[in-house]
């Protein structure tokens, strides 16, 4: 009977959707979120068939406060534009904004909020995520759809996937 539980709560446990990001990703966010005393924001770029797996992040002009980041608008739907042409769907690029916040506290401002709903109150899906200073770390996964919701989701380094500067068989041969 312990047994069977224990297998429910596993298989729970590994549908339970997170945040995941490249180490190329993740360094460039942990980069761009030091590089000066303002936040920062940008679009989670991400898998075709993994919509919360985060292998780039995409910024494009904007102004920043110490509390704030505003979009320029033209840069934005260039950006789409440019990412459309490509091949890509919006799913891909536009349904994951990120932004860094330059204190210790990593959880939404009323004007985030704001800006969340705003912004992407009418997509099917989207999420929010919030970097600060000392790596603490916020994502919501919130769905537009039936009746709709909102959840908090953990936000990890995702090592299963090759990255810029694997070498698996050099590891393999140095362990």
């Amino acid at each position: 009977m312990k047994k069977n539980l224990w297998k429910k709560r596993s298989q729970r446990a590994l549908r339970r959707p997170s945040l995941r990001f490249s180490p190329y990703a993740w360094g460039k966010l942990l980069y761009l979120r030091d590089r000066g005393e303002t936040e920062i924001g940008g679009f989670g770029l991400a898998s075709a068939d993994d919509p919360l797996w985060i292998h780039d992040i995409l910024t494009v002009r904007q102004q920043t406060t110490v509390v704030t980041v505003a979009f320029d608008d033209a840069a934005v739907a260039d950006l789409f534009d440019e990412l459309v042409d490509q091949g890509l769907k919006p799913e891909q690029f536009g349904r994951v904004w990120i932004h860094t916040h330059p204190g210790n506290c990593p959880l939404p401002s009323s004007v985030d909020e704001a800006t969340f709903r705003r912004v992407f109150g009418r997509t099917d899906w989207s999420v929010m995520a919030i970097v600060a200073r000392n790596d603490a770390s916020y994502a919501r996964l919130s769905f537009h759809v039936g009746p709709g919701g909102a959840l908090e989701i953990p936000v990890r380094v995702d090592y299963g996937q090759s990255f810029a500067g694997t070498d698996v068989a050099a590891w393999e041969q140095e362990y």
